[in-house]
């Protein structure tokens, strides 16, 4: 028996399987993650190593150029970036996607590990570490009010990161703008002078005096006590009594030659809220949660429990939170897979004029969905805009296997009896069995390539396939089993009957009159109708390949960032001062809602001409503008803004990387004919205004204080370069030398300071005293001079040539953004230096050939599976020219709507290549049942198109509206969904309407010219047998 008839004949074991697939849905609901986007781990893995006092180029030479050169060989390397800052070494080591983070980051360890001993001796161990998608925060919060900066940075460090830590689901919480608690020593150099005191002198005071050992166990024979020998300083007080010297018998204290304060590093961050000054909190999640849920639990965890514990005047504000941007596309998708299901029940009704049938079908259509989401929980896939995507598609789909079997078993009952629906249920589902199962496995062929694809692009497709594919399994084994079976129950030949039925019946009674005349009339004139789908479809290709191209479409997420700077060298007061002017500006927008201010903790080396800001608008019902629209208007204003570069942008496309949808490299072996070459490359950009303006990482005229040593003299005296660089640090950020604990234990750091070093210079030089090992006193100025010079804030490598990093938001496409980009850089860069694409530019570039690759392989495996089908190599070629077909529609949709060629797009274009190959194999499988009893080939036409019109029609129609709202635009959020949508209505208007026609000639044509060929050769036997 076949999978119908024992699903028809053993009605409840169909039921309860059926009913198994939906409890498990419904548990999977419960439990699946939900996300803006597919998991995706961009295994990168960063290597910081610090090497005090030096500047950038020492820094690259004997740092990160040996780093790089170990972890090169690493296998599975996308590319290795690094920069090389004033006493610091970051290496960012990008796998491939495909590439196990933790295998990746065992091997950076080994060859890190094994280069330990070339690096320089004064240089720290370096610190190997994950960058993960989940260590972006999902929300931020800004804690602000009337108390200092330092208040709040204790406040939001030992109770709002505590309490935020122990919800379950959160990865780490992290703090930004923190004003970092220290003990400053301010030394008073005439005092020091005095007393004969040098700066290694208090160095060592701290390393004897100040000092925490394990003391073990005493023991005697009747007892066995712990030996404490904490001897630290731990308060104020006690560290201003640590004895420095002896003079004369007289013990000098550190009071004696310095102030000791309880206060704050030099100012080098801020963060700001809304204009006040703030302290910033970021939530992260452990990998795999539920965003929306974490931050739901955050939200809650500071309404119950640490909003009614705040002090008097402090506040607590979201500054920006992901999670209404996800909800807003959730809802606007699972508002979409709603109408969705209303229109395929509606289709149903109007078509079959039952409501026994159209019961039947609403049925399915949430079985087959449980199914989809219960393998979406199994594969630990997450509800997203791509899963969601797929399971509004497969409404159409799982609507399309169901009409097929119910239409057929319509056709075939002729009375109201139990035996005849049974009967008529079970020939229903056999007769179109092997069209649904081959049209099913071409979508699942289809999808499988998606296995061999890489890159962003491919995870985003994966996802989605997995989806789809999966989902139409489920859905053929519903349609197969659950709807012949409802339908042997409650089938019935009664059409509904009112003035709306009989109208339509009429009017496609008509419709299949007129369609049987045109077939007739399309066999007659099979040259004329080929060459005009011929012409069509030629120049659909040639549309298709004058579209632009990009990666994402524009979203509106509710929240972007800005990323000002003021000119090179300029102090943290200026950069305060012109941040506040860009807040001024953003208070007259009515549509942004909030705006959370950061700098120098955590971008752009911390410099502090850099700041960044947070935007967050109103939710998009109640607002004018919608992001995309505020960004350009915006910029204008910014334009305008005396003293500073504004670049305002999307939020981040990946962890490490800004939010401009164009970034690039210029790459080469010698860095200063890379920098001589920059100028002309960027006037030419300059001169193209499609790339919107263009911001450099690259700082070449950076103000520093270079030190110079007499090395020669002071080998003589004895002295290191050590201890005169560290002698020297005074004047800069001083020195770190002891640990201290208060009465809390926070272990916080502090440096031996200057005091006044707002009043002092570097031609204070002689106020500095060295102690030779002959006790002798030197002044610093003897052996060392500040010499001021100009230079590059950092050094930046690619794939170990130096390089510099762009970005822009180009107002034209992705694709004549980078043409415009190489014709520059063919222009004005020397032999040997080239431009080089990261981020969305880089990903758009690697799509565009994985979808190509995607879409010949599929259409190799759809081939496979109809030949197996048909047993022929010859109908699968005429199945699948519906494929071009759905071109034409697909590319005509993506021209009017003024979209391009992105990543959902092409998407859309590669899932008609499966979608629209079930019209033609229910054409042609039709055609050859009625050959098979014994009619000609035009008439088995003629008989079997009309027959299989209203199930086409179903079907397409069905899958067409249930995509036409996200097509429009209609509901929140449908900005990435709205091209793939676009690409599938147009390709199946198209493919539907004209296979309809030129299918049939194209059949006809094939098998004649097949049949006249097998004539000819029996002609050719007969002879030769008669001779």
């Amino acid at each position: 028996m076949s999978l119908p008839e024992v699903s028809v004949r053993r009605f409840v074991f169909a039921l309860m399987i059926n009913l198994v697939i939906v409890l498990f849905g419904l548990i999977s609901v419960n439990r699946i993650s939900i996300d803006r986007s597919p998991d995706i781990d961009f295994s990168l893995i960063s290597v910081t190593t610090v090497l005090p006092g030096a500047n950038p180029d020492v820094v690259d030479s004997s740092v990160t150029n040996i780093i790089e050169g170990a972890v090169n060989s690493i296998p599975g390397i996308d590319d290795v970036r690094s920069r090389s800052a004033p006493g610091v070494s970051n290496v960012f080591i990008q796998f491939l996607l495909e590439k196990d983070l933790d295998i990746a980051f065992n091997e950076v360890q080994s060859k890190v590990g094994q280069i330990d001993s070339e690096l320089p001796d004064d240089a720290k161990t370096p610190i190997i570490s994950k960058i993960e998608t989940g260590e972006i925060p999902i929300i931020w919060l800004a804690l602000r009010g009337n108390r200092t900066l330092q208040d709040l940075s204790v406040y939001a460090k030992n109770v709002v990161k505590r309490k935020l830590e122990t919800i379950d689901g959160v990865g780490s919480v992290v703090i930004g703008g923190e004003q970092e608690r220290n003990i400053r020593v301010n030394l008073d150099f005439d005092r020091m002078s005095a007393f004969g005191i040098t700066v290694q002198d208090i160095v060592m005071a701290f390393r004897n005096e100040h000092i925490k050992l394990p003391g073990g166990f005493l023991i005697d024979n009747s007892k066995e006590d712990l030996l404490k020998l904490d001897l630290e300083s731990h308060n104020v007080n006690e560290i201003e009594n640590i004895i420095i010297i002896y003079d004369r018998n007289r013990a000098i204290k550190l009071r004696d030659i310095a102030e000791v304060k309880d206060d704050v590093r030099d100012l080098r961050s801020l963060g700001r809220f809304n204009g006040d000054p703030s302290i910033g909190i970021g939530v992260t999640k452990i990998r795999g949660e539920n965003t929306v849920e974490i931050i739901e639990k955050v939200k809650t965890k500071i309404k119950s429990d640490i909003e009614p514990t705040l002090p008097a005047g402090m506040t607590l504000d979201i500054g920006t939170d992901d999670s209404s941007y996800i909800y807003e596309l959730i809802n606007g998708l699972g508002q979409n897979i709603f109408f969705g299901f209303i229109i395929a029940s509606l289709i149903v009704l109007l078509f079959l004029r039952s409501y026994s049938s159209m019961a039947i079908v609403s049925i399915t259509i949430p079985v087959s969905l449980f199914g989809a989401v219960f393998i979406m929980y199994a594969f630990g896939l997450t509800l997203n805009t791509m899963t969601m995507l797929a399971l509004l598609l497969l409404i159409g789909i799982v609507v399309d296997d169901a009409i097929v079997v119910l239409e057929n078993a319509q056709r075939n009952l002729n009375e109201d009896t139990p035996e005849d629906r049974i009967k008529a249920s079970i020939i229903g589902a056999n007769e179109v069995f092997l069209p649904i199962v081959s049209s099913t496995l071409v979508l699942v062929a289809l999808f499988t390539v998606v296995f061999f694809m890489e890159g962003i692009a491919a995870r985003f497709f994966r996802s989605f396939g997995i989806v789809v594919s999966t989902g139409v399994l489920v859905s053929t084994f519903v349609a197969l089993t659950l709807t012949p079976t409802l339908a042997s129950k409650f089938l019935k030949t009664k059409r509904e009957s009112n003035r709306v039925f009989d109208g339509f019946n009429q009017r496609f009674n008509l419709i299949e009159n007129h369609y049987r005349e045109l077939i007739k009339w399309s066999l007659s004139h099979k040259k004329k109708v080929l060459s005009y789908a011929g012409l069509f479809v030629a120049l659909s290709f040639v549309g298709l390949t004058q579209l632009s191209g990009g990666f994402f479409p524009e979203e509106d997420e509710g929240q972007f960032t800005i990323t000002v700077k003021t000119p090179v060298g300029t102090g943290i007061d200026y950069t305060k001062d012109r941040l506040s002017v860009v807040e001024g500006l953003l208070e007259e927008y009515e549509d942004i809602e909030s705006y959370f201010t950061i700098m120098g903790s955590g971008i752009e080396s911390q410099a502090v001409n850099i700041g960044v800001i947070y935007v967050r608008l109103k939710p998009s019902n109640t607002r004018k503008y919608k992001q995309y629209e505020i960004i350009p208007i915006l910029r204008e204003a910014l334009n305008k803004v005396p003293g500073i570069k504004a670049f305002p942008a999307p939020m981040s496309f990946a962890s490490g990387t800004r939010g401009e949808a164009m970034q690039f490299t210029v790459s080469g072996p010698e860095l200063n004919t890379l920098n001589e070459s920059i100028n002309a490359f960027l006037s030419k950009l300059a001169e193209t205004p499609e790339l919107g303006d263009v911001d450099s990482s690259i700082e070449l005229n950076l103000p520093q204080v270079s030190l110079e040593i007499n090395r020669e003299l002071a080998s003589e005296m004895g002295l290191s370069t050590r201890v005169i660089a560290e002698a020297a640090n005074i004047f800069a950020g001083g020195i770190d030398v002891a640990r201290y604990n208060d009465a809390v234990g926070d272990g916080e750091r502090y440096k031996v300071r200057l005091k006044g070093e707002s009043d002092m210079s570097i031609d204070d030089l002689d106020k500095i005293y060295l102690r030779t090992p002959s006790r002798e006193l030197v002044r610093l100025d003897t052996v060392a001079t500040f010499k001021e010079t100009v230079g590059p804030s950092e050094i930046t490598r690619l794939d170990r040539m130096y390089s510099a990093y762009f970005y822009s938001d180009p107002t034209t496409s992705l694709s004549n953004a980078i043409q415009l980009i190489e014709d520059a850089a063919v222009e004005t860069l020397p032999v040997g230096y080239e431009v080089g694409f990261f981020a969305r530019a880089k990903e758009f570039k690697r799509t565009s050939n994985q979808m190509l690759f995607a879409f010949l392989t599929g259409l190799i495996l759809v081939y496979m599976v109809l030949a197996s089908q048909f047993n022929s190599f010859r109908q699968p070629l005429i199945v699948m020219i519906s494929q071009p077909l759905a071109v034409i529609g697909g590319t005509l949709g993506i021209f009017l709507v003024g979209s391009n060629l992105n990543i959902f797009s092409m998407t859309g274009l590669v899932l008609l290549t499966g979608l629209v190959a079930k019209n033609s194999i229910l054409l042609i499988d039709r055609a050859n049942q009625e050959r098979q009893r014994g009619l000609e080939i035009d008439e088995a036409l003629l008989s079997a198109c009309p027959r299989r019109l209203r199930p086409i029609l179903m079907t397409s129609l069905t899958l067409i509206l249930t995509m036409m709202m996200p097509a429009l635009g209609i509901g929140s959020g449908v900005e990435l969904s709205q091209p793939l949508a676009i690409a599938v209505v147009g390709g199946m208007i198209s493919s539907t309407f004209l296979s309809l026609v030129i299918v049939p000639v194209i059949y006809s044509w094939s098998e004649k010219r097949k049949l006249r060929k097998r004539l000819y050769n029996l002609e050719r036997r007969s002879s030769s047998s008669n001779l």
